[in-house]
């Protein structure tokens, strides 16, 4: 899904200079990043195992390094100087592996996939797992990894290594923390808990607003269950103290909402819907207002969005994901589109919808694996990764020759690799699997630098890319 059609996304004012895992408030362009055009005439055709440059795909050709061995991918180099040599070759290489449709389909993990991960993590591959899933903590993510892969929760190959959509949120700034935000999601209690473990003092979910309020929303047969969870209005606000949406007079104890973050796709459209419209219409975000500036043609936008009303998150915008049905289910993007046709039919069309969005393709996201990956290094990466994290990582940055991408969804992985150009001067390259949402045989939107069956097969271009020729699936796979 293209963030850029039929939206407006701003650049948010109060991201502060520099960069870094801890802070990541950078002023580098964190838009979504435009993908490369593709030639009518280029096809996509299945094959047995694409290996080695895709130059039908028209990708640029780097010159890998001298070639070395592939024997101590497993363990059995046979001399020091060989696992010596091998190390050095991957010390300034890293992956970014997707997870859904990449790691597993459904509930079922790939073959292969968690030999891979320890043979790598075994060789002291720096790599990270860059989800545009949200709405749970990244170590829950990573119990639910495991799980699908029959492999420990505490594994290093796994621990420390997840960024799910919002984790750059972490790096946000304590005054944007301090302020009152809306958080809805899947799981909105959920959400709201894993927002106060990022550091968020005041957030508020769509359950909070009908409890305090049973006018707000016509529809309250689901108080009792979807929306049975609630908390009080922080601060003791209220959600019913406005009776005159257009008066000028607010009163003290009414709730201002400041940002609204939408952490995952929705469970119940219609009640989010309906909330976020309220405050996107509202003046300065006082629930139960309406902005006087709405439909003002002199004012930017016809005036909609203009009155200090909440920023507008959206951790991805990914329209499709895959799972064991075999139709492509609808991702949080879908939920942005139903928002948009409403936001359209509300302001008559004279308005788009401004909002900012993490997640893959977006360079933010992409700036952010970056970082955690310049300060992941060796055999002690996932504990530095973990710590990274937290925010209390080492500072110390190790730097990168070439990170590879690895995705099943071209409008999002692909499309953000190929983007990415980090001010470091590392090449990010894109590697397609047949595994997820693309289907084979058609032309992906966004062109890879190379297509294979599964992860496994990935790895194995990658590392043959790098010089290590005679690199097969079966030495990544052998029962590590």
């Amino acid at each position: 899904m293209m963030a850029g059609a039929g939206a407006c996304i701003r650049r948010p004012s109060w991201l502060a200079s520099g960069t870094g895992a801890g802070a990541l408030r950078s002023q580098r362009a964190w838009l979504p990043a435009a993908g490369r055009t593709v030639c009518a005439s280029t096809t996509c055709t299945p094959a047995k195992r694409l290996f080695g440059h895709t130059s039908r795909l028209g990708e640029r050709v780097v010159k890998p390094p001298k070639a070395v061995s592939a024997d101590g991918l497993t363990g059995q180099a046979g001399t020091p100087a060989a696992s010596h040599t091998l190390h050095k070759v991957f010390s300034d290489i890293a992956f970014a592996f997707d997870i859904d449709g990449v790691l597993y389909q459904g509930h079922r993990g790939i073959p292969g996939a968690r030999e891979m991960l320890r043979a790598i993590h075994a060789l002291g591959m720096r790599y990270v797992f860059l989800t545009n899933g949200g709405g749970a903590h990244e170590d829950a993510k990573v119990r639910s990894l495991a799980r699908r892969l029959g492999m420990k929760d505490d594994e290093d190959a796994l621990r420390g290594r997840v960024i799910v959509s919002h984790t750059p949120m972490r790096g946000w700034a304590d005054s944007v923390k301090e302020q009152t935000v809306l958080i809805t999601g899947s799981h909105p209690e959920t959400a709201r808990q894993i927002a106060i473990e990022y550091g968020f003092k005041r957030a508020v979910t769509p359950a909070d607003l009908i409890h305090a309020n049973d006018k707000l929303y016509p529809f309250d047969n689901l108080k009792d269950t979807l929306h049975s969870q609630s908390r009080p209005l922080p601060n003791g606000k209220s959600a019913s103290s406005i009776e005159d949406a257009y008066s000028a007079d607010v009163p003290p104890n009414a709730l201002q909402i400041d940002k609204i973050l939408v952490w995952n796709d929705p469970r119940d459209w219609s009640l989010d819907i309906q909330v976020i419209h309220d405050l996107l219409v509202s003046h300065r975000g006082y629930l139960g207002t309406v902005s006087s500036k709405n439909g003002d043609a002199t004012l930017p936008n016809y005036g909609w969005q203009q009155d200090g009303q909440p920023e507008l998150w959206i951790s991805n915008l990914d329209l499709f994901w895959k799972t064991d049905y075999p139709v492509n289910r609808f991702g949080t993007g879908a939920f942005v589109e139903a928002l948009r046709g409403v936001w359209s039919a509300v302001t008559q069309g004279a308005a788009e919808l401004e909002f900012h969005a993490l997640g893959k393709p977006s360079e933010y996201t992409y700036e952010y694996a970056h970082e955690r990956l310049l300060h992941d290094y060796g055999d002690v990466g996932s504990v530095n990764a973990a710590a990274v994290q937290r925010g209390e990582g080492t500072r110390t940055r190790h730097p990168l020759r070439r990170v590879y991408m690895i995705g099943d969804n071209p409008e999002s992985d692909i499309r953000g690799a190929n983007g990415f150009e980090p001010a470091d001067g590392t090449e990010w390259k894109s590697i397609l699997v047949k595994t997820g949402v693309w289907r084979a045989g058609t032309e992906p939107s966004h062109r890879p630098d190379a297509v294979v069956d599964d992860v496994v097969d990935g790895i194995v271009w990658a590392l043959r890319n790098e010089g290590v020729v005679d690199v097969t699936r079966e030495a990544l796979t052998r029962g590590a």
